[in-house]
């Protein structure tokens, strides 16, 4: 990732979402290891932000598509590619937030096996956020029948 491809990717950030916080190309440069996009005749048309929050989690952040760029599947493939590396990272869990009003985001989630596990407002917002989390890594058969018994 470049100077300019992290400043396209900030815009993008800024521009798309309801942030408490604008990114700027230094942030986006300074956690590149964690972002996936998408760039389509030099331009990024989209992102994504993969994080490790803890051994067994990681958490997806700003799926974000510039808008003349939606429904092409874009979103799909980062998401995809989103898992694949938090599978690659060894999380057990995936995780994001959601606005509760992002019917869109919130589709491609539930469609991807993603159930919401809580609803809570965030008072910086003022927005119900829902937190939404898929096993990435199911247990063993063995470990399995050993935890239930059989």
């Amino acid at each position: 990732m470049d100077q300019n491809y992290a400043g396209q990717i900030a815009v993008l950030l800024n521009t798309r979402n309801q942030l408490v916080k604008n990114y700027d190309a230094k942030d986006i440069l300074g956690a590149r290891a964690r972002f996936l996009f998408e760039v389509r005749d030099d331009q990024v048309v989209g992102c994504v932000e993969v994080k490790k929050v803890q051994w067994y989690q990681a958490e997806v952040n700003h799926l974000t598509v510039h808008e003349e760029y939606c429904r092409r599947g874009i979103a799909q493939a980062l998401l995809t590619s989103a898992t694949a590396r938090a599978i690659r990272d060894r999380a057990r869990i995936l995780q994001c937030t959601i606005r509760d009003n992002n019917k869109e985001s919130t589709g491609l989630f539930v469609k991807n096996g993603f159930l919401r596990t809580a609803l809570f407002l965030y008072p910086d917002t003022g927005n119900n956020v829902g937190v939404y989390q898929k096993v990435i890594s199911p247990p063993e058969a063995a470990a399995l029948s050993v935890a239930t018994g059989q």
